[in-house]
């Protein structure tokens, strides 16, 4: 049963979300309603004037007196200005809530929209008792759909040449939430905006233990294993390896144990925190906080091996990847070699398939490229990293499946008893390298050294 309360004021940690007022008339026209770029995949023109936003404003204004009318201005706090607007109306007997919204270019990417929404959902089922929340967007803006996904609002498929907007007649991709869904234990991650990479590394560690992610199963342990066994290739006594992005010190902890000089870089506070518990007297690591764009406080040319196994994962910028790689090669020596960990954009979908069994309609990926959402981590294909690596100046010496089948069939790979295990190892290590398998893992490894 509905219980109809208005449009009243909700409050995010960014926004305030409030009626639309006649004295918004001006910043509606000059960050949103004016802009073909804003209205280009909606129902209405770009406004030509002040005076017709002034008179969409006035029926807006004029439906408020109905409880059954949802419609707020989008308004930053910082600045006291709208930058768009949402609009949530009653559908069909069933009496769902239907999504639209819109948003100023100056704000997009910042995670406004999906706050914004996030909030709405919440009171229209917390306050007002909708069941079902749903919207659509022409597949050709697939930003929209990236929003309604970071919602927990699930793909229900795609109507051919159904809607019709400012490019004609369009195909439109559906999404809704349900009220029992929504009651639901919700992803890591989700109600988290963040304002840089740097903020959602420190997020994403306070909420999820990086701890034993390397060690807790027999599963877990093949990436670690497969990667130092290509460190130890190019090791020699007395090596120094530099460990960008160390975590919780698996692989510093373990090379500096086997007599290495090793120094660690690592940006999050949880995972200095790990790190340091786990440290002995007699582990003499320079472990320092720091971020993986900036090594200027390791001279050029200082160090055997440099890893970066986990700075590639937070990267969402191709610049700052570019940076990232440029400082590793500074500091890397001449005959030194680099090694660069990413997460598989292809295999996700298939473990994420194993943990949700509907994840393949309606997971964060889009439904025809099979490209994955980059939140919270950031995710590469085999072609991407060599894209990545060839601009930054790298020569490949080896691209390997980390950890290949072994998240994807943990199970089974967790059942094997000791000798059953070594020879799984044994078979992995076989196929790691084969072209045909790279793609088919959760985790990449590309060894490289900087070009002459």
């Amino acid at each position: 049963m509905l219980t109809h309360k208005g449009t009243r004021i909700i409050e995010t940690s960014r926004l305030i979300l409030r009626r639309a007022v006649h004295e918004d008339a001006e910043p509606m026209f000059r960050n949103w309603a004016s802009d073909p770029e804003v209205t280009k995949f909606l129902t209405w023109q770009p406004h030509q004037n002040i005076e017709v936003t002034q008179k969409v404003l006035a029926g807006w204004l004029a439906e408020y007196e109905q409880d059954d009318y949802y419609h707020w201005m989008i308004v930053i706090k910082e600045t006291g200005e709208p930058i768009g607007s949402l609009l949530a109306s009653t559908v069909g007997r069933a009496q769902s809530a239907h999504i639209g919204y819109c948003i100023g270019k100056t704000w997009w990417h910042q995670g406004i929209m999906s706050e914004a929404l996030r909030a709405v959902i919440d009171y229209l089922f917390g306050d007002v008792g909708y069941h079902r929340i749903e919207a659509m967007h022409d597949p050709n803006n697939p930003n929209s759909g990236r929003v309604m996904r970071k919602c927990g609002m699930r793909y229900e498929g795609t109507t051919h040449a159904s809607d019709r907007n400012n490019q004609g007649i369009c195909d439109a991709d559906h999404y809704a939430i349900l009220r029992s869904d929504w009651r639901k234990p919700k992803h890591f991650m989700e109600g988290y905006t963040a304002d840089s990479d740097t903020a959602l590394v420190q997020e994403i560690y306070r909420r999820k233990s990086e701890n034993d992610r390397l060690n807790k199963s027999q599963a877990a342990r093949v990436e670690f294993l497969t990667t130092v066994r290509y460190i130890e290739k190019y090791l020699t006594p007395g090596a120094k390896l530099l460990d960008v992005g160390a975590g919780a010190g698996e692989y510093s902890l373990y090379f500096a144990r086997k007599g290495y000089q090793v120094s660690a870089l690592e940006l999050a506070d949880a995972n200095i925190a790990s790190f340091r518990g786990k440290m002995t007297e007699a582990d003499s690591i320079d472990l320092v906080q720091g971020n993986a764009l900036d090594l200027s406080r390791y001279d050029s040319y200082s160090f055997d091996a440099v890893l970066l196994l986990g700075p590639l994962y937070h990267l969402h910028a191709e610049s700052d990847k570019l940076r990232c790689i440029e400082e590793a090669k500074r500091v890397c020596k001449k005959d030194g070699k680099i090694f660069f960990a990413f997460i598989s954009n292809d295999m996700v979908i298939l473990t994420m398939q194993q943990l949700h069994a509907d994840y393949l309609l309606s997971g964060d990926y889009n439904k025809e490229t099979f490209r994955l959402d980059d939140f919270p981590f950031v995710f590469h294909t085999v072609d991407h990293c060599r894209e990545l690596l060839g601009k930054a100046g790298i020569q490949i010496c080896h691209e390997v499946a980390a950890d290949g089948a072994s998240e994807l069939l943990q199970d089974l790979v967790n059942g094997l008893d000791e000798a059953s295990y070594q020879q799984y190892l044994q078979y992995h290590i076989y196929i790691c390298e084969k072209p045909e398998f790279l793609g088919m893992s959760s985790h990449l490894l590309f060894v490289g050294k900087p070009m002459s």
